[in-house]
């Protein structure tokens, strides 16, 4: 069986799951292997797949974690060799053992020995294996229950359905903002903090009555932008990091810090994301400027910052490419606060929308403000002390750009023109949302396009938030009679 191309652990874990072994087991050392509890899997971002396991080894019983790997060497390219979360590992188990030696070694310096299952699998197995893999070879195709049949509706009938969801989608983001607003007014009246919030809090904003005023405040818009758009920074794996990062460094106090440069507020939020590197640790000539004259400017103005520092293992840099690191995120991010608190980016995004009519010039001028090249130290580096390959171009290209745009600045800014009483300002924003057309999409999708028989609607925003819509509230619910197409589909299908 190859295991040079790559190969799916999931199909790994059905084996360790079903313990599908011949036995007897043994480590690579060729000690005796029990697996008397396989474990409980962990569907966590990251950490080791298996928690809770009872493993005996020899002579002795172990109980905890278990990690699975195509390869001995994705250990250590995976970076858990210096991962706290993979300090409770007690087996390491690989498809194959690609290194000479017979085991691993965690973070905290323990030996973990290795289990490698190529030789302990029936010819069977094997071919079951190489089958399901043959079949995600072909490509990971996603399949709505109605993509056989869909074919029976007119296109301009299901364009419409699409499009009706992507309108709900983009009605749903806008009462998201509107609860969020409320609560910001509700933090600042009651002068409490993110992270220290009382339990009667979000009971409170949902019976309180609040008036047109509160929502006139520019801070609490302000720090909604902020917010989101870290959020948005934070990809999947590290949105809720990103997120918890921009609450701890609140914007306003970012206002009483008399330098405001892109140094000095990535000094602010390294430290504050608990991201930020031992002096000791530091072998590069640059990054150790780089980390002294940080450490100084930190020290001039951390007295602002009292909400908390962050634990770094709250950050995610397990499968994710360089360029989607936190550490570049967070200063794609300081780009962006520096825009908003010395350029006022939040006016001029007003002003965009209220000074031109024309739909594409509104939507180049707002790319052309959230699009961030690369620059200073980051530019160079993917972590502290790793050199990038090559100059990163860009911090904030024109992909997430548009995520960015069509996500949270058109939702927050149809609300704030609603609640400013300018409607004709408002259905302007809801008229760029209708007409922006997406320079990248997918995967998911590509696939809800295919499997429509859509052609180039995925990249105009309407169509593509739709078809987010359909996937994720009817196609994975299984709410098929429910959805018009599945009312349609299904019901002439069963006659």
């Amino acid at each position: 069986m190859k295991t040079k191309n790559k190969f799916p652990e999931d199909l790994i874990y059905k084996v360790w799951e079903e313990k599908r072994f011949n036995l007897p087991l043994t480590s690579a050392e060729g000690l005796p292997i029990d697996i008397l509890d396989s474990g409980v899997r962990n569907n966590e971002v990251a950490g080791p797949d298996y928690q809770h396991a009872k493993i005996r080894i020899g002579n002795i019983t172990f109980t905890g974690d278990v990690e699975i790997d195509t390869a001995h060497s994705d250990w250590k390219a995976h970076g858990h060799n210096i991962n706290e979360r993979y300090n409770k590992v007690i087996l390491h188990v690989v498809l194959s053992n690609d290194s000479s030696y017979p085991f691993v070694v965690t973070q905290n310096g323990r030996k973990v020995p290795t289990l490698s299952i190529e030789n302990h699998l029936s010819t069977s197995i094997k071919e079951n294996i190489n089958k399901d893999l043959a079949e995600i070879n072909q490509g990971t195709k996603l399949k709505m229950p109605c993509a056989e049949l869909n074919n029976q509706l007119l296109r301009k009938d299901k364009l419409h359905l699409v499009k009706s969801l992507g309108l709900i989608r983009f009605r749903k983001k806008c009462e998201k903002d509107i609860e969020r607003l409320k609560e910001l007014i509700l933090l600042k009246q009651l002068q409490i903090k993110e992270p220290k919030i009382y339990h009667d809090f979000y009971k409170e904003v949902s019976t309180r009555t609040f008036s047109q005023s509160e929502f006139e405040q520019k801070q609490i818009w302000e720090t909604l932008l902020y917010e989101q758009i870290f959020e948005a920074l934070g990809y999947s794996k590290n949105k809720d990091s990103m997120l918890k990062l921009s609450r701890y460094a609140e914007i306003d106090s970012f206002y009483k810090i008399e330098n405001r440069d892109s140094e000095t507020i990535e000094s602010i939020l390294f430290h504050i994301s608990g991201l930020f590197p031992a002096v000791t640790d530091i072998l590069d000539e640059r990054t150790s400027e780089y980390i002294r004259k940080s450490i100084d400017i930190w020290n001039k103005v951390k007295v602002n910052f009292d909400s908390g520092i962050m634990n770094k293992n709250e950050w995610n840099f397990f499968k994710l490419r360089p360029q989607n690191f936190p550490t570049l995120r967070i200063a794609a991010g300081a780009r962006i606060l520096k825009k908003l608190v010395n350029a006022d980016l939040f006016n001029n995004l007003i002003r965009i929308f209220e000074e031109y009519s024309d739909t594409n010039k509104i939507i180049n001028k707002l790319r052309n403000t959230i699009i961030t090249k690369g620059e200073g130290y980051w530019a160079n580096y993917y972590t502290f002390n790793k050199p990038a390959k090559n100059k990163l171009n860009y911090f904030i290209g024109v992909g997430r750009t548009d995520e960015i745009v069509v996500n949270i600045i058109l939702p927050l800014f149809s609300v704030y023109f609603e609640m400013m009483n300018q409607e004709k300002t408002s259905k302007k924003v809801l008229n760029v949302f209708l007409n922006y057309y997406q320079k990248e999409s997918n995967h998911l999708v590509d696939q809800v396009n295919e499997n429509l028989g859509f052609k180039n609607e995925k990249f105009r925003s309407v169509y593509y938030q739709g078809m987010i819509e359909l996937f994720r509230s009817y196609c994975i619910k299984n709410k098929c009679l429910e959805c018009e197409i599945g009312k349609k589909v299904f019901t002439n299908y069963s006659e």
